[in-house]
């Protein structure tokens, strides 16, 4: 079956590629706005205004619904997409025939310049589907084992809903072998590896197959149901849409779905590109990454590594743990880099192989010159149970292991 569907893989991923291609280069374009507009005096203020009085009217309101206040980000992103993205895709309804303004639009603020917007979605519904911050438990949850914030966010970003095989089944093996998330038989510097890692691994993650296949082989039959209704709850809303306009559906939904597929695929890629070089690769202090993203870390999602240590804990706590866990992450060789986001980490490593910036955002344990970043970087980068020169490789049987 697995090779039956190559075509239809294949297929999945040009289409997803062509879709980052297009929202890309919107997001571009919509960057050098904000730079053009932010060098116009007096915009910045103005921006800072209205972004610190929003959330000023938001945090009462956070206070009311959200089980901790501090998630008051999370809510101000759900508000934000909704006042957005909804009145622009009613408003498609209404017209029924395409307006690429609208579209535009709808692109726009579902992905924002440099897929900011993007970013913060999948921030917000990462931390949503891990704590359900709104208070009382609605029948949607307790159906669907997550949120109803969670699954808006992820129906209008192009996403499935995975909470349970997120928090159940990759936190509970955190990105090792048998974790159907990893990407440890990977080359993380080599963008055709990364495209395999899509067509092999990524559409089966994103229609929730293997993490279903994982729920059934642990007899966690509640759980594999769980995955197939965030299936249904995507297909539910695309099929109605699809009746009514198939046009619509597609430039509202498939897009957005091809689109976030692909990045998908690259924060996973990301998040634990750091197989090689060692061997204790299956011990997530030494494959996770720790991103110090600038200027802006939104709910501290940079700090993975963390998060993988204490799924709990709150996102403000991230980086008090990463001070506390220093002398753990240096004996693992956790490779931490500062002012870099997944998107612009992914470029530079997989896309442009521009190691010499990456080994000035590195920030190693002990001292290294330039030449010794780079070439580590570069190892660390490789598949799971590959050396240095000196060292003999581990038996392919080895790398394998267990399989989903």
């Amino acid at each position: 079956m697995h090779f039956a569907l190559w075509p239809v893989r294949v297929a999945l991923v040009i289409w997803s590629t062509v879709c980052m291609v297009g929202i890309f280069a919107l997001a571009a374009v919509l960057h050098a706005v904000r730079l053009l507009l932010g060098a116009v005096p007096g915009v910045r203020p103005l921006s800072r205004w209205l972004l610190e009085h929003y959330h000023g009217m938001i945090t009462p309101l956070a206070r009311r619904v959200m089980v901790d206040p501090r998630n008051a980000p999370i809510l101000a992103a759900v508000i934000s997409l909704a006042a957005t993205a909804l009145p622009i895709f009613i408003a498609q309804l209404v017209l029924y025939e395409i307006n690429w303004w609208l579209v535009l639009a709808f692109y726009a603020v579902v992905f924002g310049p440099n897929v900011r917007a993007y970013v913060r979605s999948f921030s917000a519904l990462h931390q949503e589907g891990h704590h359900n911050g709104l208070k009382g438990r609605s029948p949607y949850e307790q159906a669907c084992g997550s949120s109803f914030f969670y699954a808006f966010l992820c129906v209008v970003s192009g996403l499935i809903p995975h909470a349970v095989g997120h928090t159940q089944q990759h936190h509970r093996e955190n990105g090792t072998r048998i974790d159907a998330f990893a990407s440890h038989r990977y080359d993380h510097a080599n963008l055709w590896h990364f495209f395999r890692y899509m067509t092999r691994d990524v559409i089966y993650q994103q229609f929730m197959v293997t993490p279903y296949l994982y729920f059934k082989s642990k007899g966690k039959h509640t759980q594999a149901a769980i995955m197939i209704k965030g299936n249904i709850v995507y297909f539910a809303v695309l099929l109605p849409v699809a009746i009514y306009s198939w046009e619509i559906a597609l430039w509202y939904m498939l897009v957005p779905w091809g689109a976030s597929n692909f990045l998908s695929g690259v924060i996973h890629w990301v998040q634990h590109a750091f197989y090689g070089g060692r061997r204790d690769y299956d011990n997530f202090l030494t494959h996770t990454i720790t991103l110090k993203e600038a200027p802006v870390n939104f709910l501290n999602e940079g700090y993975h590594l963390c998060h993988h240590h204490s799924p709990g804990l709150h996102w403000t706590e991230s980086p008090e743990l990463f001070e506390r866990l220093r002398d753990d992450l240096k004996a693992a060789d956790s490779m931490v880099f500062r002012d870099l986001g997944v998107t612009n980490f992914f470029l530079l490593l997989t896309v442009f192989r521009a190691f010499g910036v990456l080994a000035r955002k590195y920030e190693p344990w002990e001292p290294m010159t330039h030449e010794e970043k780079i070439a580590h970087i570069k190892l660390r980068a490789k598949p799971a149970g590959t050396f240095a020169d000196n060292e003999e490789p581990l038996q392919q049987r080895e790398l394998e292991g267990a399989s989903v």
